[in-house]
């Protein structure tokens, strides 16, 4: 009974010890994008959702400005990097025609960061295609998913880096 008592208290140390001098990192390098697109409305909205020790660290070696987002809500500088950001990594044409977004804001989620972006009077048809290159610059090992819906139809593709271009063909 005694030698069972030393061998729990030895691996009880051993977890607390490991866990003391271990970093704590996720083991995966995944974004997700939602592009949801209401005809109706007249309206295509997108919703991007990243790690934030991530998204921190690719901030600041795009920028050279080191960022902490979870205190940074309302920052106008860091919405306008956030924004010029996703401008240069998160592309979308529609039909043949490129779509500029506008920058509506962002969310801190537990350990992640929701990032918002529309088009305001959407009137656009045919294939949607997107260039995603979320933080590719810094994660070799980065996956993107996208989930696309239109009108209530969705569709998904997962990229993995280094592939950045996805096309989505709605009838």
């Amino acid at each position: 009974m005694k030698k069972g008592k030393q061998i729990f208290g030895f691996v009880i140390m051993y977890m607390i010890l490991m866990y003391s001098f271990t970093p704590v990192m996720h083991k995966y390098y995944v974004g997700l994008s939602e592009v949801n697109i209401n005809s109706e409305k007249h309206s295509l909205n997108v919703s991007t959702k990243l790690f934030m020790d991530d998204f921190e660290m690719e901030l600041e070696k795009v920028y050279n400005k080191k960022v902490d987002l979870s205190v940074s809500e309302k920052n106008k500088e860091v919405e306008t990097m956030l924004s010029s950001y996703l401008d240069k990594n998160f592309k979308i044409n529609v039909g043949g025609k490129l779509l500029k977004f506008k920058f509506v804001g962002y969310e801190v989620e537990n350990d992640a960061v929701w990032c918002y972006s529309e088009v305001a009077n959407f009137k656009g048809k045919g294939t949607v295609s997107i260039l995603n290159t979320l933080l590719y610059e810094s994660f070799p090992e980065q996956a993107n998913l996208m989930n696309v819906s239109w009108d209530g139809v969705s569709k998904s593709v997962k990229l993995g880096n280094p592939d950045k271009l996805a096309e989505f063909k709605f009838e």
